[in-house]
């Protein structure tokens, strides 16, 4: 496991990621992250690159075989009701 660092809340609701942990993880100023609630207690906070996340899009998009997606689509909301509804 990580290390553990201990931050606060300022009144414009930011939270400072602790400077070693910045360091160690290699963070710059304008990353940005992406905040999952857990629970009552509980978030996430991760590393979240839009231009990765578009490149790997565009990428996935490029082999896609438009001929097939309607077939690929039904055979998916097939598995999907099934799992889900028992249909």
């Amino acid at each position: 496991m990580g290390k553990v660092g201990l931050t606060k809340i300022d009144t414009k609701g930011r939270i400072v990621i602790p400077k070693d942990i910045r360091e160690r993880m290699g963070i710059k100023p304008g990353e940005e992250f992406l905040i999952t609630e857990i629970d009552g207690d509980t978030i996430i906070i991760k590393r979240f690159d839009v231009k990765k996340m578009l490149e790997k899009m565009i990428k996935n998009a490029k082999r896609l075989d438009l001929d097939e997606l309607p077939k690929e689509t039904e055979k998916e909301g097939n598995r999907v009701a099934k799992e889900l509804y028992g249909l």
